[in-house]
């Protein structure tokens, strides 16, 4: 009832104030070929990027390979593109991902697992994260 009340200029900046605080906000999504990867090869997939309720000016993309043993995280690779982009309102957008694993990189097991961390960061707002879990098997 309250928001059909407030003009444009007011809901604009309510929505600029819910992006801040993550609602409504950009999101992405790391997605790739597979979740099994043997040492040493090339990981290949594509970042997607959905527009919140507003356009938002991007500052980097950020995804970190993190591997977990006995549950303390340690980063072994990052990938980071820095932009001056905006994500406008809604929008639909890829770009291409692309690292090679370590061939020294221990394997998956009962003690030790990986994830990519991506991170979409913004100039202003909440920060966008995604997990996503992969496993590594021997060459």
């Amino acid at each position: 009832m309250l928001y059909k009340r407030i003009g444009e200029v007011e809901k604009m900046l309510l929505r600029k104030w819910m992006s801040r605080l993550g609602i409504g906000a950009a999101k992405i999504d790391l997605v790739l070929d597979h979740d099994q990867y043997k040492q040493g090869d090339v990981i290949i997939g594509r970042y997607d990027i959905y527009g919140g309720t507003i356009e938002q000016k991007l500052k980097r993309i950020e995804s970190d390979l993190v591997q977990t043993i006995d549950g303390e995280d340690r980063p072994i690779l990052n990938n980071c593109i820095y932009t001056a982009s905006t994500v406008l309102a809604e929008e639909n957008r890829a770009i291409s991902f692309k690292c090679r694993l370590p061939a020294d990189l221990p394997v998956s097991d009962s003690d030790t697992a990986y994830k990519f961390v991506t991170k979409l960061v913004f100039e202003s707002g909440t920060d966008s994260l995604d997990h996503d879990e992969i496993k590594i098997t021997s060459a």
